[in-house]
This record gives C-alpha cells, structure tokens and sequence, in this order.
C-alpha cells in the first residue's frame, strides 16, 4: 500500500492517490511542453519528494509541487543522465 498514480489518457492528466485510504490528494498533473507526459511528471514529482507524499499537509504539499516547477528542467536532465550512464 503507498502512494499511487492515477492517469487519464483521454485528458492527458495524472494525480496522486493513496492506495489504502482510496483517496486521491495534492497537484493535478498535465503534459509538459518539454515532451513528457502527466504520468512521468506525476511520478517523477513522487520521486524527487524527500518522504511519501501522503505525510504532508496540503499546504507543504503545494510548497513542494511549486518548487519541483521550478527545478523541473533540472530534475529530467539529471534523470536523462542517470538513464544515459545505465546504458
């Protein structure tokens, strides 16, 4: 049980979900104009959060979403990078 992605691919939207409240909580997640979809934003913002999303309280939550904008382009070159050395 954790937290867990929700994707709808008709709207191109992710959010995340605890998986043993059944409810879904924080930023609405849409595809970014750098290429990458609302479900690979949604979990790469999972990631990148020092502890399980379902433990902040919504305003730590949308600090931390506005913050993971900010370093995003970051975020996905660092990710780029580990991917490239794993080859």
């Amino acid at each position: 049980m954790g937290c867990r992605i929700l994707h709808d691919d008709d709207n191109n939207r992710a959010a995340m979900y605890c998986s043993t409240t059944e409810r879904a909580f924080g930023p609405v997640f849409h595809d970014s104009d750098n290429g990458h979809d609302a479900r690979e934003r949604a979990e790469l913002f999972c990631d990148w959060v020092p502890k399980d999303p379902r433990v902040y309280t919504d305003k730590e939550l949308t600090d931390k979403f506005h913050q993971f904008l900010t370093l995003e382009d970051e975020l996905w070159a660092e990710k780029d990078k580990e991917d490239s050395d794993d080859d």
